[in-house]
């Protein structure tokens, strides 16, 4: 949809562009993570628009790689924090999982070998 020179995009669309779900768009919405633009029509229809899709697009790059939604909010609504710093401690936290999960994995291949 396209007002005053600006493009607009309806939640469908936003949906096909990104692959995310309407339930996600509106749970960013009601986590102030991605609010609309625009509400149009009687029943309000959200709207967003180029700058919206961006930032979406950039949220989704940050949870695919790991990050809580915590982190995503600091890096998104607060210019003055630090990426690097914000992404090394996600980071660090995700190996530290990630140690956890191996060592869990050595105990549990002990375990089946005894049974052997």
């Amino acid at each position: 949809m396209n007002q005053d020179g600006v493009t607009f995009y309806t939640v469908g669309e936003i949906c096909s562009l990104t692959g995310v779900t309407r339930k996600t768009l509106f749970y960013y919405d009601r986590i102030n993570l991605l609010k609309p633009v625009r509400r149009t029509g009687a029943q309000k229809h959200k709207l967003y628009d180029s700058s919206s899709l961006e930032r979406l697009k950039r949220i989704l790059e940050y949870r695919d790689a790991g990050l809580q939604i915590a982190e995503i909010r600091l890096l998104v609504n607060d210019p003055s924090c630090s990426e690097q710093e914000i992404l090394e401690q996600a980071l660090n936290r995700i190996m530290d999982l990630r140690n956890e999960k191996d060592r869990e994995i050595r105990k549990l291949k002990k375990m089946i070998e005894r049974l052997r």
